[in-house]
């Protein structure tokens, strides 16, 4: 007052950082051969990988150097599988904001077969005299074959197969078979089959013998 007498009052000033880093752009869809969610490429931890990858990361507070980086992944889907990496970047204050980066794991290698079926000749005289199709690996292995695949157990994939015939004496029957894998990749493999008819006919009875009138060879009967 006039004659220097005081009080005092405190007021306080909070001064808050309630605002989120900025993230801009957006990180590619990423496409890697694999089977599992365990071929996507490994996670980035800090803001400078993480603009590597096509963003721009900001913060009115935080250094880059200080925001921390986390990600958590969701996988969904075959064929391909859809890993799912939601990125959060959280300033000193906990404050934070989030970027998707899309990965899809793809299975584009077909089956591998090695090995041959040996030609199989059978007696008959059609198409249906060949032996039937086998219908699974396992039996395709049975006839020398060794078939594996990246992705898919032996048991899972699937056996077709489709014949086309040509020639005689023997019928030849071209038996392509088809292994495909869960993610539809297949491999084929041919079997030859050789119908041959090597049976000569069959002849019953008996002649009777023919007695004609004649001097020579030429009054044989036609």
């Amino acid at each position: 007052d006039a004659c220097l007498n005081s009080a005092t009052v405190v007021h306080t000033i909070r001064i808050q950082d309630t605002t989120a880093p900025t993230i801009l752009g957006v990180i590619p869809v990423a496409t890697v051969e694999g089977c599992t969610a365990a071929a996507a490429p490994a996670a980035v931890t800090t803001v400078a990988a993480l603009e590597a990858l096509g963003l721009t990361i900001a913060d009115a507070c935080t250094l880059d150097a200080n925001l921390t980086v986390t990600h958590s992944d969701s996988v969904a889907g075959t064929c391909p599988l859809v890993v799912t990496r939601t990125y959060t970047v959280k300033d000193a204050c906990l404050n934070s904001a989030t970027a998707v980066h899309t990965i899809l794991v793809q299975d584009t290698t077909a089956p591998s077969i090695t090995g041959s079926i040996p030609t199989t000749t059978v007696e008959g005289c059609t198409a249906a005299a060949a032996p039937a199709a086998v219908t699974t690996v396992a039996a395709l292995e049975a006839l020398g074959l060794t078939i594996t695949d990246a992705c898919t157990a032996d048991v899972n994939l699937t056996v077709t197969h489709s014949d086309s015939a040509a020639g005689t004496c023997p019928l030849v029957i071209t038996r392509t078979y088809t292994v495909k894998d869960a993610c539809l990749n297949s491999a084929t493999v041919v079997h030859t089959i050789r119908i041959q008819d090597t049976t000569a006919p069959t002849i019953l009875g008996v002649i009777p013998v023919a007695t004609v009138e004649g001097c020579t060879a030429a009054a044989a009967p036609a």
